[in-house]
């Protein structure tokens, strides 16, 4: 009997490939027949979820660029938009500047608000003698409040025909003739300047003195000692109306007693303070007139 060859099995039919809109792969028919079952039951299919997320990120690019423009216009329009330029501003808490001062020194007048370097600003109030502090704030659409806070006068001093208001440190802050009318009350304590019986701040004359500039210093060991007279004078019963000062005689007191008291304002003040009571109860005891008290010298006082 002839032998044959067994018969390989014919290859089945190929499943069919379909390429995708990408180009970047083959879909089978399995692919396809998911796909049906998929849209069947109402899911969304390879394809189309595909599609969902392009047009996402094309609508998320779109939003961005909108948004990007919508901001570069709107640095442009308030960089360069005279909306925002600075028109007026608002100064408070001076007495011994005027506003007008101020607001020259911060020079923001004309400047786009949102340009405006408030450091430099403040830095240049506060190198003013008269400025302990300065706060600024721009406010929309175009002013700056300037909030100041100066230095408190602790004395007047008196020097080649002019009073200046000096502070505690014996720093100059202005002459008193700089210092607008209305406001001059306010700056001597709520008293007039120009009366100074009234005064609750010494009165401190240089003899022979020199012109003062403002953000100088006086002698501050004579300033210190008539600040410290001052107070210390009336507890003793003594009330002074006048100090001056010159290198040749020292720190000289006026008196309501009519006395002239002369200190020495390198040495303790209560020392020759208690000299000068001892004197006091002398001359009400002899009943003993005196025109000048010299207490420089510790427990050898002058009388004349």
């Amino acid at each position: 009997m002839p032998r044959f060859r067994s018969a390989r099995p014919l290859p089945g039919p190929r499943p069919a490939a379909v390429r995708t809109r990408s180009g970047r792969g083959r879909r089978t028919a399995a692919d396809i027949q998911e796909d049906a079952l998929r849209s069947a039951r109402g899911e969304p299919s390879g394809g189309l979820a595909l599609s969902w997320q392009f047009l996402g990120w094309v609508f998320g690019r779109l939003l961005a660029l909108t948004l990007l423009g919508v901001a570069s216009y709107v640095v442009y329009d308030s960089a360069s938009s005279d909306r925002f330029q600075v028109r007026a501003v608002h100064v408070t808490g001076t007495v011994l500047l005027s506003p007008s001062d101020v607001e020259q020194v911060a020079a923001v007048v004309g400047a786009n608000v949102f340009w405006i370097d408030r450091r430099a600003v403040i830095d240049r109030l506060q190198a003013l003698p008269m400025v302990r502090k300065a706060e600024v704030n721009s406010v929309l659409p175009g002013s700056v409040d300037i909030r100041v806070l100066e230095r408190t006068p602790a004395a007047f001093w008196e020097s080649a025909g002019r009073t200046y208001l000096v502070d505690r440190e014996g720093l100059v802050l202005r002459a008193l003739d700089e210092i607008e009318p209305d406001r001059q009350a306010v700056a001597c304590g709520g008293q007039p300047c120009d009366a100074p019986s009234s005064q609750a701040m010494p009165r401190i004359v240089e003899v022979d003195g020199q012109p003062l500039a403002t953000g100088g210093r006086v002698d501050p060991r004579t300033f210190e000692a008539s600040v410290r007279l001052g107070t210390l004078l009336p507890r003793a019963g003594i009330q002074p109306t006048g100090f001056e000062w010159s290198r040749d005689r020292g720190l000289e007191v006026r008196t309501e007693q009519g006395w002239r008291v002369r200190f020495d304002s390198t040495r303790d003040a209560s020392q020759q303070l208690a000299t000068l009571a001892a004197v006091a109860d002398y001359l009400a005891t002899t009943r003993q007139p005196a025109e000048v008290i010299d207490v420089r010298f510790g427990a050898r006082p002058y009388v004349r």
